[in-house]
């Protein structure tokens, strides 16, 4: 990981990577711990934490190597008390550690670490944390969960609170906007389902990508626009009553 100045192009730092670990598919992400603002960023080898501000600018904060997969696509998801949520497909699971505050340095407890058939997992997107709860699509490998949007508690990542049952998603995105959280699917069918910790209610759903293939790619909105796309195609269209 580096920083550069964007009006010079110049370097500012760079983090020393010993281990040789690779980068995947995974985004950086910035977070505060304790008033410390930091980047977190999930590798082929770890979990890295890195300092933004002051003498700890570029400076290796934290390495998590519990987290050792081989492809990872969802970006680290970190709370406000200080626990993050790591998962990943091909059978890796999920990681759920708590940072700690250890004199002048960043520590961690590994809360939970399991197989997706355990709890929740997400193969290619990033869970969503909203009203003390986490939500996500899980994997093909999760057993009776298979291919559905779930919710659960971060205190216990195993026990799944409900799901959408019937009606599976595939590796499609979702994105949490006005109460409501939209969800893609393989074949391009968006549903609008209602934001709930107390179950999955559908609002509306619609084929905005017909014989979608392999639509993937994460959401976009902006004032009532998305945009949406599959690995041929790309669609705007416009949301409202």
């Amino acid at each position: 990981m580096i920083a550069v100045d964007c009006r010079t192009g110049e370097k500012i730092w760079e983090v020393p990577n010993p281990e040789g670990w690779k980068m995947s598919h995974s985004s950086i992400m910035p977070y505060t711990f304790n008033g410390k603002k930091m980047y977190l960023y999930a590798v082929i080898g770890g979990l890295i934490a890195v300092g933004v501000e002051g003498e700890n600018a570029g400076k290796l904060l934290l390495k998590v190597p519990e987290w050792a997969t081989n492809v990872i696509a969802p970006s680290p998801l970190a709370m406000p008390d200080g626990k993050i949520f790591l998962t990943a497909g091909y059978g890796a699971g999920s990681l759920v550690i708590q940072l700690k505050e250890e004199s002048e340095v960043l520590g961690y407890e590994v809360l939970q670490q399991y197989k997706p058939v355990a709890g929740l997992a997400c193969e290619q997107q990033t869970p969503i944390f909203w009203n003390d709860r986490l939500f996500g699509i899980m994997p093909k490998d999760g057993g009776r969960y298979r291919n559905q949007f779930v919710c659960v508690d971060p205190n216990d990542c195993t026990r799944i609170l409900w799901s959408s049952e019937e009606i599976r998603f595939g590796l499609g995105p979702f994105l949490w906007a006005d109460e409501k959280i939209f969800i893609l699917n393989d074949d391009g069918t968006l549903y609008i389902t209602e934001a709930s910790t107390w179950g999955f209610t559908v609002l509306d759903s619609k084929s905005v990508l017909p014989d979608g293939h392999d639509a993937w790619a994460p959401l976009a909105l902006a004032d009532g626009y998305m945009v949406l796309r599959d690995a041929n195609r790309v669609v705007c269209i416009r949301l409202g009553k």
